[in-house]
């Protein structure tokens, strides 16, 4: 059995079977379930915009299915919902789960190799991004996901700008000792 998620005005339910869904939709609603790649309105879905068009719910067989925490593995892709206030449309971008393991990766090398701070700031805004995208909570966890990425990118800078001083310093240093010893060709 399929379960569906939509979006009710900003606010995304999840979730429901397809009887419950077909209760809470018009045609225009954005809709997902597992084995499509977009969010898409229920009117580009055949199978739900035939049952909306019949608009005879009883049709539909009642299931009693409970959702079970094996079932809510399913979670639908970010979606930005850029509605307006005097529109009932919701129009959506769909966006690519972000990537926290990757940018954590990075804010640990940031965190070991240049700039404790920074890195360790990316570690944390990385996992309490993970933590909201887990809860449901996108839009925070997108929040929290670019701030982390900009920590992580101020310390790999910061990094790069501390190696090449070090580094200027370390030959000044080097052709200061080699000519106060005399060896002038090195």
């Amino acid at each position: 059995m399929s379960h569906y998620f939509y979006y009710e005005g900003n606010t995304q339910k999840g979730p429901v079977s397809q009887e419950e869904l077909l209760k809470n939709i018009t045609l225009e609603t954005e809709i997902w379930t597992q084995g499509m790649t977009d969010w898409k309105k229920a009117k580009d879905v055949p199978e739900i915009a035939a049952l909306l068009a019949v608009g005879n719910s009883s049709e539909i067989p009642s299931t009693q299915e409970t959702i079970t925490e094996s079932n809510t593995e399913i979670i639908p892709q970010q979606v930005t919902n850029n509605q307006s206030s005097t529109s009932g449309n919701a129009s959506s971008q769909s966006t690519n789960t972000p990537d926290f393991q990757n940018l954590l990766i990075w804010s640990i090398v940031s965190a070991f190799l240049c700039c404790n701070v920074s890195g360790i700031i990316g570690i944390v805004l990385n996992l309490k991004a993970e933590v909201e995208w887990t809860k449901g909570n996108y839009d925070k966890a997108w929040e929290k996901y670019k701030n982390a990425k900009i920590w992580v990118i101020v310390g790999a800078v910061l990094g790069l700008i501390l190696i090449i001083i070090s580094y200027s310093f370390s030959a000044l240093l080097t052709s200061t000792m080699l000519s106060n010893m005399g060896i002038d060709n090195y």
